[in-house]
């Protein structure tokens, strides 16, 4: 990637046309959107699949974005409405899948214990496969709130919804995760 640009500059030029800045934009945002893809839809092959559609219509559509706004807020929207369409048109998987075995090593700051490692795949594993039973907005919400770390404000400008919906869908995804580990995992409560 060009170190020579800042992120504006770099979308000004993939927005002219510049097909090299345009890459040099997906190799920056790429984990990101296949992450959040990933934490909704559920499958990393889905998931990168969503963000391939996602790049493809940001080619189609970046000429349109506002520089005085966020491009992150932007994108999160771009790839949270994919993938909740993608849910839509395919219908739920069942289950979701962890994620692969490499990311716990890209997402961990230290190095945990093994005991601490099987806790955490186990709880993954767990939380994935009870997420399937959430609405597509509320693990929206839930994901980018929880996982992402998003601002409510923030949630609810990504999917253009008021910020007492995110609490409200939040609140309600908290509530049937909470149950349903309370059901089958009663040692976590």
């Amino acid at each position: 990637m060009r170190d020579d640009l800042d992120l504006n500059e770099l979308i000004r030029s993939a927005a002219r046309g510049d097909q090299r800045a345009f890459e040099d934009l997906v190799v920056l945002k790429r984990e990101r959107v296949v992450r959040t893809a990933f934490q909704i839809v559920g499958d990393m092959e889905d998931a990168r699949d969503v963000a391939q559609g996602v790049f493809l219509r940001l080619w189609r559509v970046l000429q349109r974005f506002d520089l005085e706004r966020r491009f992150d807020t932007w994108l999160y929207r771009i790839t949270v409405n994919a993938a909740i369409d993608f849910i839509r048109d395919r219908g739920p998987k069942g289950f979701l899948q962890p994620l692969p075995e490499d990311a716990g090593d890209r997402l961990a700051s230290a190095q945990p214990g093994p005991d601490v490692v099987v806790d955490r795949e186990r709880l993954q594993k767990t939380f994935l496969r009870l997420a399937a039973a959430l609405a597509p907005k509320q693990r929206a919400v839930f994901v980018l709130k929880e996982i992402e770390g998003l601002d409510t404000d923030e949630v609810a400008r990504v999917l253009d919804i008021s910020e007492s919906t995110v609490r409200n869908h939040l609140h309600q995804a908290r509530r049937i995760l909470r149950e349903a580990i309370r059901r089958e995992h009663p040692e976590w409560s």
